[in-house]
């Protein structure tokens, strides 16, 4: 009885260890842009890298409409969008968003209401596995064509991922395996971040 138990634990610490690797290797989802009708940003972190790629899209000519849905826009990220260049009427304010789960659904019947058909997602990298399931998951009840751009961290003057950012991004994205397992099973209101 003691070893069978003890087998359990071991098979379920071996499964745990080897569903972190995995979950780890893949949080960036990249996809190359595409002009789309409008860029939306996923927000929640307090860094600057999202309104860094958000503007350099834009100004690259891939929001149809010249827009970026920022969901939520408020006074904690407001500075990076106007240091990144993106003037206030070029955005479009989500304020309601509280996790990323709500960031999809808001912003996908804000482009229902808006008659658009495609979209930019554009989030810190560690955030991207996270965020196209939850958008590929509510996007089923839309059909728009969405494409998944990560947003990469500046050091030095140089655009890094994840591992290479400073620690605080690095434990952002070891947050990253729990809240996206929980959003595996439909758990999105007790990860609500």
């Amino acid at each position: 009885m003691v070893r069978k138990m003890l087998l359990m634990i071991l098979g379920a610490v071996a499964l745990i260890v080897v569903l972190y690797q995995v979950t780890m290797k893949n949080l960036i989802v990249d996809e190359e842009p595409k002009v789309s009708d409008i860029i939306i940003v996923p927000e929640g972190a307090i860094t600057p890298e999202r309104a860094s790629n958000a503007e350099r899209l834009l100004n690259g000519g891939y929001s149809k409409t010249g827009k970026v849905i920022v969901s939520p826009y408020d006074k904690n990220n407001r500075p990076y969008y106007k240091q990144a260049g993106i003037s206030e009427n070029q955005i479009i304010n989500e304020p309601d968003a509280t996790s990323t789960y709500t960031n999809a659904t808001n912003t996908l019947k804000m482009m229902q209401d808006m008659g658009l058909d495609s979209a930019i997602i554009t989030t810190s990298d560690y955030h991207m596995l996270r965020t196209k399931l939850i958008y590929e998951r509510q996007n089923r009840h839309y059909g728009f064509d969405l494409t998944y751009v990560a947003a990469y961290h500046e050091v030095d003057g140089k655009l890094v991922t994840w591992h290479d950012a400073p620690q605080y991004i690095q434990g952002f994205a070891r947050q990253e395996f729990i809240k996206f397992w929980a959003y595996v099973f439909f758990l999105y209101h007790w990860v609500d971040a």
